[in-house]
């Protein structure tokens, strides 16, 4: 009986947010643009960002692996096996 009374809720409720969405919708869609078109260029800011970030990302550690080749080949007559390392602070 329970389940039985709260399926009736249910279908009621859903029948009944349907018709208020029904009126309430178009109301709403001159809001819902703007707010889209904000969210969209927000991602594609976002996203700029994220790339440019990335490329710099990249070529930083393009310019620190350049330096480690060049302190290598600069060594070259030690061991190819032992690497020598200075930390510097």
């Amino acid at each position: 009986m329970a389940n039985t009374r709260s399926l009736l809720t249910g279908i009621a409720l859903g029948v009944g947010a349907t018709l208020a969405a029904r009126d309430v919708l178009p109301l709403l869609a001159p809001l819902a643009r703007p707010a889209l078109k904000q969210g969209i260029k927000a991602a594609l800011l976002s996203y700029e960002r994220g790339r440019e970030m990335a490329a710099l990302l990249v070529e930083t550690l393009s310019d620190i692996a350049a330096e480690v080749q060049v302190e290598l080949q600069t060594q070259g007559a030690g061991d190819p096996t032992t690497v020598n390392v200075r930390i510097e602070s």
